[in-house]
Parts: C-alpha cells; sequence; structure tokens
C-alpha cells in the first residue's frame, strides 16, 4: 500500500521565511505524488515495513524508520537541492514479496524525477526491492550491488524475509556480482561462509575495512554498469547506532561508513541508495535517525550524479 506523507513531518527551526540562505531542508522538500511527479534534485521513498524483520526472528519497529529519518533531515540546511518526498510503501495483510514488487513499480515510476533516489527502510527486505526496480529500469544493463553490513543476508527461506535478500536476488540473476563491507564473523554462521563462497560473494570483514575496502570497491566496480548501493544500519557500532534490530558491538564508525559511500559515488554508476533497519522503537535521542540523515546530506551535497 503507498501512502503520502503529511507535512506535519517535515518540520523545524525557522530563521527566515524567506531568504533561501536561512533555509532548512522542511522549507523547500516537495510532497509529490507517485502518478504526478516532477523533478527534483533529491527523492526519497521509504519502505515502512518491519514484516520481514520479524520473519527473520529480529526486533520490530523498523516500520516507522523512514518518517524518523525523514524528520532528522527536515531540520538541516539546505544546500541548494530541490527535495521530493514520493510517500512510503508499507502493508497490512499483503505478504513480503507483494510489498517488494508494489515498491519496485513505484520507485521505477519516480526514477526519472530526481538525480539521487533515497530507498528509506524499514527491514533490508527493501535490497530486493531495490534490485527488482533496477531490473525494471536498466533491464539491459549489468548490475553490482554493494551491501555495507555487518551480516550476509544469505539466508535460504519460503518465505522472504530480511535476511533472504540477497540470496533471492543472486538466484533470480547469476549475472549479479555482490560485494559486502563490514562483515563481523561473529554474526554468521560457517553455512553463511560457505554460502557466501558457492555464491562467488565478495566480501571485506569489518576489522579489515581501513587496508581493504578502498581497493575491493575499485576492483568490484569496474566490472559492472550499474552499481546498487545498500546500507545496513547494524554494520555501525552500537555507540553511535543504537536504533536498529541487531546492534552491534564492534561495528564501524560513521566516518569509516561516509568514507566508503563517497569512495562509491565517485564513480557514478550509484543513483539509488537503500538504507536499511532503522529502528525508532530501540534509538535514544534519535542518535540513528539523525546519523542517517548527516549520511543523506554528505551524499546529497557531493554528488551531482546522473546516470
Amino acid at each position: 500500500m503507498h501512502e503520502q506523507t503529511t507535512s506535519s513531518i517535515w518540520k523545524g527551526r525557522i530563521d527566515h521565511e524567506t531568504d533561501p540562505m536561512h533555509f532548512r531542508n522542511f522549507q523547500v522538500v516537495e510532497h509529490v505524488h507517485k502518478d504526478n511527479p516532477v523533478f527534483c534534485d533529491v527523492g526519497i521513498l521509504g519502505y515502512a515495513v518491519d514484516q520481514g524483520v520479524e520473519l527473520n526472528q529480529g526486533r520490530i519497529g523498523s516500520s516507522t524508520g523512514p518518517n524518523a529519518i525523514r524528520q532528522k533531515f527536515a531540520n538541516m540546511s539546505y544546500i541548494d537541492k530541490t527535495i521530493a518526498d514520493f510517500g512510503n510503501v508499507s502493508t497490512r495483510e499483503d505478504s513480503v514479496e507483494d510489498v517488494q514488487k508494489e515498491f519496485a513499480k513505484i520507485m521505477k515510476a519516480t526514477y526519472d524525477f530526481s538525480d539521487i533516489h533515497f530507498l528509506l527502510g524499514g527491514g533490508h527486505d527493501i535490497s530486493y526491492a531495490h534490485y527488482l526496480g533496477l531490473k525494471a529500469i536498466y533491464p539491459d544493463k549489468r548490475i553490482g550491488v554493494i551491501n555495507i553490513d555487518a551480516h550476509f543476508d544469505l539466508r535460504t527461506s519460503r518465505e522472504a524475509n530480511s535476511g533472504t535478500g540477497f540470496k533471492q536476488i543472486l538466484d533470480d540473476d547469476k549475472d549479479v556480482g555482490y560485494l559486502v563491507l563490514g562483515i563481523q564473523p561473529s554474526g554468521n554462521t560457517k553455512h553463511l561462509f560457505e554460502v557466501a563462497k558457492a555464491t562467488n560473494t565478495e566480501y571485506v570483514l569489518a576489522t579489515d575495512i581501513n587496508a581493504c575496502a578502498k581497493g575491493a570497491i575499485d576492483h568490484f566496480v569496474k566490472e559492472y554498469d550499474i552499481i546498487m548501493l545498500t546500507i545496513c544500519l547494524d554494520v555501525l557500532d552500537a555507540g553511535f547506532a543504537p536504533g536498529v534490530s541487531a546492534p552491534c558491538s564492534f561495528g564501524l564508525s560513521p566516518y569509516q561508513v561516509d568514507a566508503m559511500i563517497q569512495h562509491i559515488m565517485q564513480f557514478n554508476k550509484t543513483k539509488h541508495i537503500s538504507i536499511a533497519e532503522m529502528n525508532p522503537k530501540y534509538d535514544i535521542d534519535g542518535r540513528t535517525a539523525k546519523l542517517v540523515a548527516h549520511l543523506m546530506y554528505n551524499i546529497t551535497n557531493r554528488n551531482a550524479n546522473m546516470i
């Protein structure tokens, strides 16, 4: 089910009513319907779904994640980029698979109306929805998936959930490549490492990020036309990102994650970025949501991206 967001989510401090030099994002955002989109520099589409997290035996609450992120992004300073809010896709009785397909359709309907497309979760089952959208938009392009994540998410299950998305992608398309940055051995069973090996999944352990991430990205990106970038917030240390389904005690810093994103974006093969597992129920003082908003701000500020 698709729902428009309301202006009550986009609010903040007003320093001046008319001078853009004083503006914050909430003063310029446009609420755009998927059937009548207008072009903006930045587009935001929410995946307000935590059913996949529940099926994966995680902590529910991420369905409110997209709006929590919007609220923090709203009050950040305006940097001369127009913003379109395309609303949220949510679920009532539909299966995760049905919601993923609906999200992909809306992603395709709105992709041409922004230079950078933020896809906000919600559970990391957004990954398969993100992939379906890319395949619909770029049917003849080779897609490489880069997942900044503590987990492989290569599980097999009768029902799609937040831990199966990348196995679904690899099963669907043998030409897709998969690189995971930030893997925590303690959070992935030996079986999952075997699945990673069997599927030719490339990965960098969290302990090796500083030494190896840049080289792994360089080697991987050159092989593909389109890079699907997805970020699971549980890759971050719990001190920075407590508001996630599976908090990480030895996770990455925001600076490490931001540096990897910046490096990936420099190749101009990434327009759509999904950010998953934002769970306001367990956040502290909005810390995690504000971190995500800062990542979005940095991406928006650095990139005039066009594919």
